[in-house]
Order: structure tokens, then sequence, then C-alpha cells
């Protein structure tokens, strides 16, 4: 009898210590500007019951409705309600790998074409984008080179685009062309964010002076961020001046418990669902 007491103590003991470093990091998430939702996640595909068991995949996107992995393949998400499956992803059917993507609307996959992207308005979804689109020049200029990740549009009035190749650096490609009727040509590619500055970058987002604007590395989380809040938040003629820094709290608990980290939305690995707050 006093054995099970002492074993039952030990695991009451355990799961308090669990849940005390789980609230701990929950509370410094919160106090990096995140709202935590009354909405838990569960996805046992990126989230294996076995905490010494690495997932079989990993989110590299998500806009929310959907996901795209490291290995290509595309999910549904319902971050409040859970699927019939009880849990809050599920693998859409697709047979094409997904190897790159434009503003997440736009898909590449690994026999070279372009697809619309779950969420889509005005397309059916996992259609192929044809020349029959207006853009498609556009996406197939600057997604038809295999080294192009991932490429956000920055300014389309002035042909400014965001596109992060596989060498790990982010470049500004700048599109002109002679009219409306003319075809785009990329006449400058500049790098905006480097490898040597920042380490190699596996994803990004740029919104302008914004916190959703980030880098992520393979070991570090950088946010746009406010670096006079104390005098541009009370006086109404200090204008806020922004730069790209580092995050230490994020960086912190990025290998073990962020499970996705993207635009708008946090997820860590014990299934707690934050957004970012305005």
């Amino acid at each position: 009898m006093t054995k099970k007491i002492v074993v039952l103590i030990c695991m009451v003991t355990l799961s308090f210590v669990l849940t005390g470093c789980d609230g701990t990091v929950t509370r410094e998430i919160r106090h990096a500007g995140f709202t935590l939702s009354s909405d838990e996640f569960a996805c046992s595909t990126f989230m294996p019951e076995e905490k010494e068991q690495e997932p079989s995949d990993r989110i590299i996107y998500s806009d929310g409705s959907y996901a795209i992995t490291e290995k290509g393949r595309l999910y549904e998400l319902s971050l409040s309600q859970p699927y019939s499956n009880n849990e809050n992803c599920k693998e859409i059917e697709f047979s094409i790998d997904i190897i790159a993507y434009m503003d997440g609307t736009v898909l590449k996959g690994n026999d070279n074409k372009l697809y619309y992207a779950p969420g889509t308005t005005n397309a059916t979804p996992l259609t192929e984008i044809t020349a029959n689109d207006s853009n498609y020049q556009l996406y197939n200029l600057l997604l038809s080179n295999e080294k192009v990740v991932k490429v956000i549009t920055v300014d389309s009035n002035k042909g400014i685009y965001y596109v992060l190749e596989n060498d790990g650096t982010v470049y500004q490609y700048t599109l002109t062309r002679k009219d409306y009727n003319s075809n785009y040509t990329i006449t400058a590619k500049t790098p905006v964010y480097d490898e040597e500055d920042y380490g190699e970058i596996i994803d990004f987002n740029y919104a302008g002076d914004s916190t959703a604007t980030y880098l992520k590395t393979t070991s570090k989380i950088y946010r746009m961020q406010v670096t006079n809040e104390d005098k541009c938040s009370k006086y109404a003629d200090v204008e806020c001046k922004y730069k790209l820094k580092e995050d230490e709290t994020l960086t912190k608990y990025y290998q073990d418990k962020i499970l996705y980290y993207g635009p708008s939305i946090l997820i860590t690995t014990y299934g707690k669902e934050f957004t970012l707050s305005q």
C-alpha cells in the first residue's frame, strides 16, 4: 500500500511539474504579444502521443484554414471544432506534392504545374491554373525557378515581390513590363534579408512595419518590433520606429514548444492556440 501511495504521489507531482512548465510557456508567449485562445489543438500527425517520438510531418505554412507540410502534403485545419476524427487536422486527398507557394493562394506542385490553394476565392481549390487566368504569366515567372520556395507580394503596382530561395536568403524581385498587354520580366534581384545577417532563413512573412513581419531561421525567430514603444504609445507626435529583431521568447521555445508560428497564429506542441495581438 505504501509503495502505491508513493507512486501515486510521484505521478501527481510529475503531472504538476509538466503542467507548470507549460503554464510558464503560455504566460511568456502571452507577454510576447499573443492572445491565448480558449480552443485546443490536436493532430497526431504533427503531435505524436509519445513525446520522444518525432512527428511524421511538420507544418511549414498555414493561414489557419489549411496547412502545407515539409513533405508537401496539404491538410485542412479547424482551429475551433474538431473534425469527426476528433482531431483539428484532416489530410486533403491530393496526389501532387507542393514544393513552392505564393501569398498562400497559389501552389506549385512537384509536377511543375500551378494550382489554386484551398480557400482561394473565385476559383476551384486545387484545380490547375492555366493561361486562361490573367495572372498566369506572373505566377509562372515568379515560381518557375526551382530555387524559389515562397513568394510574398509587397507592391504589385510597383512590381515588387519578396522571394525566399533555397539558399536561405530573401530577395526582392522587381518586375516590369512595357504595357498592360506585355509580359512581365524580372529586371532586378537584390537581397533583402541575407543568410549572412540572420542565418539560414526557412520561412518569412512581410507586412511592412507590423508585428506580422517575421523571419524564421533554422534556430531563431525574428519579428518586426517597435523600438521606441514607451514614447510613441504615449505621445501623439512621436512616430513609432520599427526594427527586425530576434524575439528571445519565441526563440527560447522554438525547437521544442512551438509547433507552428505564422503570420497570425501560433500553436504549441501541448495544444494551445494563440493569435497575434495587434
